[in-house]
């Protein structure tokens, strides 16, 4: 979820360029939710490509992971493209991708079909998210504009994952993915307000130095995190289902998962800065691995709900705090741009590796894989840490 570091750093090299209107804040707001929206409601997008298509768990992570690794790459791509390409042109692009992998999916009945569609998408929500994050950073006051940015589409997320069995069982999965399609030609209207900060967005300057330590271990820590919790999330609504529980228990859950992310971030955002980094880090990384357990084995109502919630509310205490890691690295923004592509890639590679593992129908060697790559980027900051303390001694 924490895109919102993405290009946060490129704001920083161009503190001369305009300002972003209200009409520009809302814009970047609505275009960058509908590209990180696969990111959020993963769980729900994956029981529709299920019932759509007739693919099995295994299936479903890989699905997956094609969407996120395409939406990595087509961010990197877009920290290149922030000085060569209209961004209003560039946002008409990224919708239209959107809108079409979305018709695809609607059409696709097969594995490979299915795939494919989810990669055009995933390219079009990686350029969507690359250049509406670099507007945003253009926000006079940025921290705010971002912490708009998560609310707006935590509580559309939830309102989204709350009412999608009701439309399942009232509409046929195409007709959703369809009714997707239209939104996103609806929030095509709001790019004439997208700020086109091609003609005057800094170019990069890269001269300055760049902090190896804190940059591998940080980007290392961010993809053992995304790794983590997408192993997990992208399965929650099936294994929900595989518990017994009905539909609208699940989307409970999902719900509950949304409003335990936006609980998190603003926890994270009230924190003392004397705290440092370690401390909260770990913490809100215990608090995922607690959720990751209560979903292990078979899961009552409660247990699904509480665990979801958890496992959102940690993982967003946590991400500010590695977004600051990163951004520490690198004065120029280097560094928390490439993290944007590292943490998309990690949250493809997650489901990915887990998919054999739940291919007999049990979650729990994937929950556990999770728990342990949890526990590992956590002790990347912790080692981070320790050494950088040595190297001053």
């Amino acid at each position: 979820m924490d895109h919102v570091s993405t290009i946060e750093g490129q704001a920083r090299l161009g503190h001369h360029a305009e300002r972003l209107s209200t009409a520009g804040l809302i814009s970047a707001i609505v275009i960058g939710f509908v590209g990180a929206l696969f990111v959020y409601a993963t769980p729900g997008i994956l029981g529709l490509i299920a019932a759509q298509s007739g693919v099995d768990d295994e299936h479903l992570g890989y699905i997956a992971s094609w969407n996120l690794n395409a939406m990595a790459v087509a961010i990197a791509i877009s920290t290149l493209l922030l000085t060569r390409l209209s961004w209003r042109l560039a946002m008409v692009l990224a919708l239209l991708l959107i809108a079409g992998g979305d018709m695809a999916t609607g059409l696709s009945h097969s594995y490979v079909a299915m795939a494919g569609a989810r990669a055009i998408t995933g390219l079009g929500e990686g350029m969507a998210i690359g250049f509406s994050f670099a507007a945003l950073g253009r926000a006079r006051n940025p921290d705010r504009a971002f912490a708009w940015y998560l609310v707006v589409s935590g509580i559309a997320a939830a309102v989204l994952l709350f009412a999608l069995p009701a439309l399942q069982a009232r509409y046929a999965p195409s007709a959703i993915f369809m009714a997707s399609v239209a939104l996103t030609a609806v929030t095509a209207l709001g790019i004439v307000a997208f700020p086109d900060g091609q003609s005057d967005e800094a170019h990069f300057d890269l001269s300055g130095r760049v902090d190896w330590r804190k940059t591998l271990f940080g980007l290392t820590a961010v993809l053992f995190v995304f790794f983590a919790i997408s192993a997990v999330w992208s399965y929650a609504e099936r294994i929900g289902h595989a518990s017994g529980l009905g539909a609208q228990t699940v989307a409970n859950g999902l719900s509950l998962g949304m409003v335990g992310g936006i609980l998190g971030a603003l926890a994270a955002a009230a924190l003392p800065q004397g705290w440092g980094r370690v401390g909260p880090i770990l913490i809100g990384g215990v608090i995922a691995i607690a959720g990751f357990e209560l979903l292990n084995g078979h899961v009552g109502a409660s247990a699904f709900e509480l665990g979801n919630f958890l496992i959102w509310g940690g993982w967003n205490f946590a991400q500010p705090l590695l977004s600051g890691l990163c951004a520490d690295a690198d004065s120029r923004g280097r560094v928390v741009c490439a993290m944007g592509a590292v943490q998309t890639f990690g949250m493809g590679l997650g489901p990915a590796v887990a998919a054999p593992t739940v291919a007999g129908g049990s979650f729990g060697v994937a929950i556990t894989l999770a728990s342990v790559t949890m526990l590992m980027g956590i002790g990347c900051v912790a080692a981070e840490q320790m050494l950088g303390r040595g190297s001053k001694a």
